[in-house]
């Protein structure tokens, strides 16, 4: 089983109380970006989004780079929501839970240090999270979050496979997570955006960002 299919695939089962999927009222579909904000990548996904008048949710890394207060202004700037990903892109499975509580609140505080608002929303490194982490951190109000399409933008794969991965069974509902924090050049996130809301505006549908009340622990 590849490791980017682990939520949807078994959340229901080993973490029942987390949410895979949103609201698909209005033919919403929620776009959400991990591992960023990338100064050279995130500036060009939100001329992107712009463009298509697309919303959607950054699930944001800390970082002490001069550039990344303005880049979290700027994604804040132009409506998008941000969220939690960590202070380090690693798996959080060996972690206490005071610890990662620690590290989150961190996160938050850096990004409402920019005049930003942090999203009580976490979405842990790869997936990895233990049941009672989970309860741990949403009886402090932190909501964790997955996704339920991943199509890998962060290998190299061709632009044509990535497309099909990424638009197979893809329904209004679906939270689809994808990557602007990445080593690679051209990113691949960037044309496979651009492919996505191409697709979503020949059918009707449009990219949102995500809502707590809308999200749900079942995939539709």
């Amino acid at each position: 089983m590849s490791l980017w299919q682990y939520p949807e695939n078994l959340s229901r089962i080993l973490l029942p109380g987390v949410p895979c999927s949103a609201d698909p009222a209005n033919n919403r579909v929620y776009l959400t970006y991990d591992d960023g904000p990338d100064p050279d990548v995130t500036p060009q996904l939100l001329e992107i989004l712009a463009e298509f008048n697309a919303q959607a949710t950054f699930f944001v890394l800390a970082s002490d780079k001069p550039w990344w207060p303005e880049l979290i202004r700027n994604i804040s700037a132009a409506g998008h929501k941000i969220a939690l990903h960590g202070v380090l892109h690693r798996s959080v499975l060996f972690l206490s839970n005071s610890k990662i509580e620690g590290e989150l609140e961190k996160v938050s505080n850096k990004i409402m240090s920019t005049g930003a608002k942090a999203l009580p929303a976490y979405r842990p490194p790869f997936g990895h999270i233990r049941p009672d982490t989970v309860n741990y951190l949403k009886q402090r109000g932190i909501h964790t979050i997955l996704w339920s399409k991943m199509p890998g933008d962060f290998r190299r794969i061709s632009e044509d496979r990535l497309f099909a991965r990424a638009i197979r069974s893809l329904r209004p509902g679906d939270v689809v997570a994808l990557h602007d924090g990445t080593t690679l050049r051209p990113a691949p996130v960037l044309q496979l955006t651009k492919r996505l809301l191409t697709e979503f505006q020949r059918r009707n549908w449009r990219s949102a960002a995500l809502e707590l009340p809308e999200m749900t622990p079942e995939i539709p």
